[in-house]
């Protein structure tokens, strides 16, 4: 059994542009089943919308015990990768974990999970819960890879952590100290697109260190995304087509040789150090959680889809129902109860 580095404080790393209608959502899943004691470092790119207002309330409001400074900064909309860099450059402690503004954690101890093979493997810069793979080639829009393991494909099961060429986006947790060695992701890979990769590929390159995939639990919606919208400074397109070649001319001699450091290594559930379970503390941010929608018209129809179901049940539990009852202060009498 490796030795576990010990896991006192994490720093989490959120760049946030324009997303005013779910950044409750996403503190909240941070709040609600971050464990370890915490920073937050929110980025806000060039957010003309109430992004940061409505972040700051709510974080006055409900911040959980656990977090212990809070950290933000304004850039004007310079987009991920040197949004991502802004927060990276003032992280304390000695893990990070960097999300992206469209994801909700939605697993208890998330963070201790996510770093776990960070702090038993001294030879692993990164680990992604979304997708690590191996290079076939990128040349112009043709992009090829083999080994996907990737939660999003299915092809990531829950106690493998897997070792690829690269890794793709967030949620990723890095040894600060190592990615700064690095010197963080290459702003010539600026706006976005394939930065993650020649971060990966350097890692190796230079200090022979590993990155890989590791299952956690989350919730991305499409339309949640907000980074290809037309006023954002990322264009897919023209940078796939310039980054890929670049990557190829400045990592051929890896790439070429085909010497590949591919692993899947099994790692039980039981092993990772959880440190407590779910309390009526958690129930309660649910109680407090301010559900937001896109559409007025979806939030109407789930808040009756809701209604509906608990007076037809609640009844049945011995609990007053009437229409003058709201629904967590029926819930709230049901706890009491």
């Amino acid at each position: 059994m490796p030795q576990i580095n010990i896991l006192d404080k994490i720093d989490i790393v959120l760049s946030i542009y324009n997303q005013e209608e779910i950044i409750e959502r996403v503190l909240y899943g941070i709040f609600k089943n971050t464990t370890t004691p915490f920073n937050l470092i929110l980025i806000f790119d060039g957010c003309r919308d109430r992004s940061k207002p409505r972040a700051l309330r709510y974080i006055k409001q409900y911040a959980p015990k656990l977090l212990k400074e809070v950290i933000t900064r304004d850039t004007p909309n310079i987009f991920e990768t040197r949004a991502n860099n802004t927060g990276f450059k003032l992280a304390q402690a000695d893990y990070l974990i960097t999300l992206q503004d469209d994801m909700v954690i939605n697993e208890h101890g998330w963070e201790r999970r996510l770093t776990y093979p960070l702090r038993i493997f001294d030879d692993v810069l990164a680990v992604t819960s979304r997708t690590a793979q191996d290079i076939v080639t990128l040349s112009g829009d043709e992009h090829q890879y083999e080994h996907r393991a990737s939660r999003e494909l299915g092809t990531l099961s829950r106690e493998t952590f897997a070792i690829r060429d690269v890794i793709n986006r967030g949620p990723i947790a890095f040894r600060t100290d190592y990615l700064k060695e690095l010197g963080y992701l290459k702003e010539t890979y600026a706006p976005s697109n394939l930065d993650d990769a020649d971060l990966s590929l350097r890692a190796w390159r230079d200090k022979h260190w590993k990155v890989g995939a590791f299952w956690i639990d989350y919730i991305s919606r499409l339309e949640w995304g907000k980074s290809r919208a037309k006023d954002s400074m990322m264009i897919v397109s023209a940078s796939e087509q310039r980054h890929g070649p670049q990557i190829m001319h400045d990592h051929r001699n890896y790439l070429q040789s085909n010497q590949k450091h591919t692993a899947d290594i099994h790692i039980p559930e039981n092993t990772i150090d959880y440190t407590r379970h779910r309390t009526l503390v958690t129930f309660y941010y649910w109680l407090t959680y301010p559900i937001r929608f896109t559409s007025k018209h979806t939030q109407k129809k789930l808040q009756k889809k809701v209604r509906e179901i608990i007076h037809t049940l609640l009844p049945r539990l011995g609990i007053k129902n009437s229409k003058e009852h709201g629904i967590k202060k029926i819930l709230i009498s049901f706890i009491k109860k």
